[in-house]
């Protein structure tokens, strides 16, 4: 009879046990905030700017504050990025990734739901006492896979740490390319402006000279054409100017008052010197975040195929505790156990698509590593040749065009030229500088393409100058602080 107590509370403790350990385990808190101070760290060591989450705190109204004085000042490609990060929606819903995550991570944690049955059993005929069992039963494979799981979903949180923090740089970038563009054919259609202008002043005076006599019909017809198309040439170029606007404003996600925002005038000069090619492509394989990712799902989907091989064997199993009453009054009670016999299906089909995934990641992986080398060799040639016709148009081409205005002005004050000759030679200069600012624009808007290829941001006036061993020894900063350069501002404008 002690026997039999002692089984009972031993029965009993044991119960007791199962139940607090789930009530335990069933009490987790699901942070909101996804780690996002990761991402922030993340995209900092690689950007100046700042991101933030909107999440209805106190803070909210600060950085609303912030972004508003931001607005009112002229934007440069700095700023720009700032208010971006700060404003666009399509961001703020990316961050929501990181909740995601992060509940499936705890998620991955939690032991499933026990199972509660109970049933009763009425004798035939009303005669004798009922047949009463209830127990509680809980899956056994849940507990050995938690471990694995709970690995698996923090990999895949990291995954989505660093595909968020690659939206934000690739939003920065794509903010900072269009923002060049804006800059450039702004400027672009100041100089046409001046073009026209000077074109119907032209014509103006072939009028006075063709009512003097002194001018032919065909000669006025074209004086009057070239006025006309380069009319022309200025409106489609206000045209592309104000798609581009709207572009610009469609990242900053600006509406109404906000979007009257006006940006720096003119293009930066050239720095003074490029990136190299060999340093850039180590720089990208190091630091891209899609990269990271992709090795990152890799040793993901290797984790989850070493799990399915190993529990192959092992199918649904679950354990648990049931008591019967029987009809006499009697009671037992004890442990139960089932297990799946892993006859037809011992997970072959579930092994071969693990394995075909592994595999397909791994092709992923090494196309994407291949690309980065493609992608940061040819922003790297267009940034050269960008250079290269930006210097020539600036050091030979422009003070030639300069060079046959200022002798055409003098011998105009001479009387030996008329004033026709020296109105076309400035169309001449003029039609030059806007070759030099569309090759100037050309330069800025691959410099941005660069900065998205190699996963860092780089500034106006931030050029790499260091060595390999440098960079090797990790005295790299993400702002570019470590980058010596000297940049010029000179904004050239025709005369």
């Amino acid at each position: 009879l002690s026997m039999n107590k002692f089984n009972k509370v031993k029965i009993n403790y044991s119960v007791s046990l199962i139940f607090i350990t789930l009530l335990v385990t069933g009490c987790t808190h699901v942070p909101r905030d996804g780690d996002f101070m990761e991402v922030q760290r993340i995209v900092n060591e690689r950007i100046p700017q700042k991101i933030y989450w909107y999440q209805g705190g106190e803070e909210d109204s600060q950085v609303k504050v912030a972004l508003e004085k931001l607005i009112q000042k002229p934007l440069t490609s700095e700023s720009a990025v700032q208010i971006a990060l700060l404003n666009n929606r399509r961001l703020q819903s990316e961050y929501e990734d990181l909740g995601i995550a992060q509940a499936d991570l705890v998620q991955a944690g939690l032991l499933s739901n026990p199972v509660l049955f109970a049933s009763i059993r009425f004798p035939k005929g009303g005669v004798g006492g009922n047949n009463t069992e209830f127990g509680i039963t809980k899956e056994f494979l849940d507990l050995l896979l938690r471990p694995a799981r709970k690995r698996i979903a923090e990999a895949e949180f990291d995954r989505a740490k660093l595909r968020v923090s690659n939206a934000v740089l690739k939003l920065a970038a794509a903010v900072q390319k269009s923002f060049y563009q804006l800059q450039g054919k702004q400027q672009l259609a100041d100089i046409q402006k001046v073009a026209a202008t000077a074109a119907q002043t032209s014509y103006e005076l072939a009028q006075r000279f063709d009512e003097a006599g002194n001018m032919s019909e065909l000669e006025l017809a074209q004086e009057r054409s070239a006025a006309a198309e380069l009319t022309l040439e200025l409106l489609r170029t206000q045209a592309s100017l104000q798609n581009s606007r709207d572009e610009l404003n469609r990242l900053l996600a600006l509406t109404g008052t906000d979007s009257y925002w006006t940006i720096k005038k003119g293009l930066s000069e050239l720095p003074d010197t490029d990136p190299e090619l060999e340093l850039m492509e180590e720089i990208a394989i190091k630091l891209r975040l899609d990269l990271k990712a992709a090795e990152k799902e890799i040793n993901q989907l290797t984790e989850a195929l070493e799990m399915t091989r190993d529990y192959r064997w092992v199918g649904g199993a679950t354990f648990g505790v049931s008591s019967e009453r029987d009809p006499d009054g009697g009671r037992v009670t004890g442990p139960n156990f089932s297990v799946e016999i892993p006859i037809f299906d011992q997970k072959q089909a579930d092994i071969a698509r693990m394995e075909s995934l592994l595999e397909q990641s791994k092709s992923r992986c090494q196309g994407l590593r291949i690309s980065i080398h493609n992608d940061v060799r040819s922003v790297i040639h267009r940034l050269q040749a960008a250079r290269n016709l930006s210097e020539y148009y600036r050091d030979e081409y422009l003070p030639a065009k300069e060079q046959v205005v200022k002798f055409t002005q003098q011998e105009q004050n001479y009387m030996l030229v008329d004033a026709f000759e020296l109105l076309f030679a400035r169309q001449q200069e003029i039609q030059a500088y806007r070759s030099y600012i569309d090759a100037l624009t050309e330069y800025w808007t691959a410099r941005a393409d660069l900065a998205e290829v190699i996963g860092l941001g780089l500034s106006e006036t931030s050029v790499f100058s260091m060595k390999k061993e440098k960079y090797n020894s990790g005295e790299t900063n993400s702002h570019g602080k470590d980058m010596n350069t000297n940049s010029t501002h000179n904004n050239t404008q025709p005369h």
